[in-house]
Order: structure tokens, then C-alpha cells, then sequence
């Protein structure tokens, strides 16, 4: 019977330790990317371009995306359906979104619970550090903690995974799209103020240009056309 007692005092020594773990599964990670945060931000903040470096996207290439929302940023909204249990239902949702600095999301697994993540951009040099975190409420039981323990190693692997494609599909994007030489396109014009009028374009050759020869009419000033005006008027 003696080893029956060593199975009780090793579960109640689990059980314990269990209670010493934090009830928020939490995890991050971090990639250096040779693009600044002004490119690598907007395949963060708009989730059409989630899925060009998703760690999860091949495990079933055929789960059903939907998107609500906004197309980008705050209030923008993801959906995903999958027959495989190892994508399952879920969606997730921008609820901050900072210019070149932060995203913040929260996501909603149905019976699996809900969770926040968030990437910070950092410049780095000329490129940028992208911190990708996860922080989930595990609950307060002992069984729920460890399993916090196992969700954090899962979901950094993940991580892992989804930041060296985010590194790769930014940096090879940048690098093609300035094979052709810098961007040379004009920049818009600043809009007018409402009610006012844009003067059309004007030939520059047309500009200020006098015809020799032509007389240009002064005003009269002295009231002759006026008094010439009212004698045609009278009978």
C-alpha cells in the first residue's frame, strides 16, 4: 500500500504547485525586421494581410475567413470557421491601433475561452523590433494554471513561427517593390479649404504673356463715358 501513498502525496504536491502558478497564461516574442515601422505596420493593422504570414493559415487552407468592421485598424474584425479542431471557430478584433507603434487585439475562441494579444514597433536602426504578446485568464484552479503553463509554450512557439514569416513576407514585399528604383510618384495635393474654387491648370508657356502691339484699355476716370451714356438715353 505504500505506493499508493506515493501517488497521493505526488498528486497533492501537483495540486499544489498548481497554486503557485499564475492564474494569466502569458507569453511573448520578438524578430528584428530590416523595414521601417512605417512598412511593417500596415500587415499588422489590417487583417486582409494577416494571413500572408498567419502561423496557423496552413494548417487548414480551407477555413472560411469573414471580415466585419472597419477594413483597417480600430474596430476592424476577423472571423474564421474550421472543420479541423486544431483551428476550430474564432475571431478577433482590433480594439487599439497606434500609428507605426501598436496593435492591440482581442480574441474570442468560443468554448476555448478568450485571450488579448498586441504587437509593439520599435525603430531599430533602420529597421524595426516587433514584440508579439498573449496574455490569456486561466482561472484559479490548480489544473487550469498548469494548463496556462502549456498554452504559453504552445502559443510562443506559434509565435515564433509567425514572426519569422512576418520578417520574411515584409522583407521580400520592400525588396521588390524598389527593384524598379525609388517611389518617384508626386504627392497629392493639399485639399482646399470647402466652398473654394481650384483654379484649372494653366500652360505655362500662356502665362503672363503680353501680345506686342496691342493697346490695353485703360479705365475711364474722368466720367466722359457716363455723361456719353445718359445723352443716348434721353429723347
Amino acid at each position: 500500500m505504500r505506493w499508493l501513498l506515493y501517488i497521493l502525496i505526488f498528486i497533492a504536491l501537483l495540486v499544489l504547485a498548481g497554486f503557485l502558478f499564475p492564474r494569466v497564461a502569458t507569453t511573448e516574442r520578438s524578430v528584428y525586421i530590416a523595414e521601417p515601422p512605417q512598412v511593417v505596420f500596415p500587415y499588422l493593422n489590417n487583417f486582409r494581410n494577416f494571413n500572408k504570414w498567419s502561423p496557423w493559415y496552413q494548417i487548414d487552407p480551407g477555413t472560411e475567413y469573414t471580415y466585419e468592421g472597419f477594413p483597417e485598424g480600430n474596430g476592424a474584425v476577423m472571423k474564421w470557421t474550421s472543420d479541423d479542431p486544431s483551428v476550430g471557430n474564432g475571431s478577433q478584433t482590433i480594439t487599439a491601433s497606434e500609428p507605426y507603434s501598436r496593435v492591440a487585439t482581442d480574441l474570442d475562441f468560443g468554448s476555448q475561452g478568450k485571450a488579448k494579444a498586441e504587437f509593439t514597433l520599435q525603430p531599430q536602426g533602420s529597421g524595426t523590433n516587433v514584440t508579439w504578446s498573449f496574455a490569456s485568464e486561466m482561472g484559479g484552479s490548480p489544473i487550469g494554471r498548469w494548463m496556462g503553463l502549456l498554452v504559453s509554450r504552445m502559443v510562443g512557439e506559434s509565435y515564433a513561427q509567425g514572426l519569422q514569416k512576418l520578417k520574411t513576407v515584409v522583407e521580400q514585399e520592400a525588396g521588390n517593390a524598389g527593384q524598379d528604383g525609388p517611389d518617384t510618384a508626386v504627392p497629392a495635393p493639399t485639399p482646399s479649404e470647402p466652398g473654394t474654387l481650384e483654379p484649372e491648370n494653366v500652360d505655362p508657356d500662356m502665362e503672363n504673356q503680353i501680345i506686342e502691339g496691342d493697346d490695353i484699355e485703360q479705365p475711364d476716370t474722368d466720367g466722359d463715358a457716363l455723361e456719353d451714356f445718359d445723352q443716348e438715353e434721353q429723347p
